[in-house]
């Protein structure tokens, strides 16, 4: 395999696990993530002859980044369906369950399920 294909297999693998992530963040927090990358691409947008060619292929990669992130929460059923959508329990610290259960509630109650508030 050539250097340039194994940086690509690379560079898709962390973005399928950054947009993972992104999905999965509690849906207030996920918009900050939104609305903060969308202000770092305007700014190399605008102030590209001030950037290094680094900088504005980084700004390159949010944009991708966003676009799919946009993409999956188009297709959620109500906001915040994805939220810890890839959480694994670690037995190991249980004070971080607590903290995940009363947060999950929370977020049952700011964005509803559709189906659970038609049923009640």
């Amino acid at each position: 395999m050539t250097d340039i294909n194994n940086l690509e297999i690379k560079l898709k693998l962390c973005t399928n696990f950054i947009i993972k992530e992104v999905i999965a963040l509690d849906p207030v927090i996920r918009r900050q993530w939104i609305y903060t990358y969308k202000g770092i691409i305007e700014y190399a947008d605008t102030n590209s002859n001030e950037l290094s060619k680094e900088q504005i292929i980084g700004a390159s990669i949010y944009r991708d980044l966003i676009k799919k992130v946009e993409e999956i929460i188009r297709l959620e059923k109500f906001e915040g369906q994805n939220y810890n959508r890839y959480k694994s329990r670690d037995p190991s610290d249980s004070k971080y369950e607590v903290i995940y259960q009363k947060r999950l509630e929370q977020i049952k109650v700011d964005f509803l399920d559709p189906d659970v508030f038609i049923k009640e």
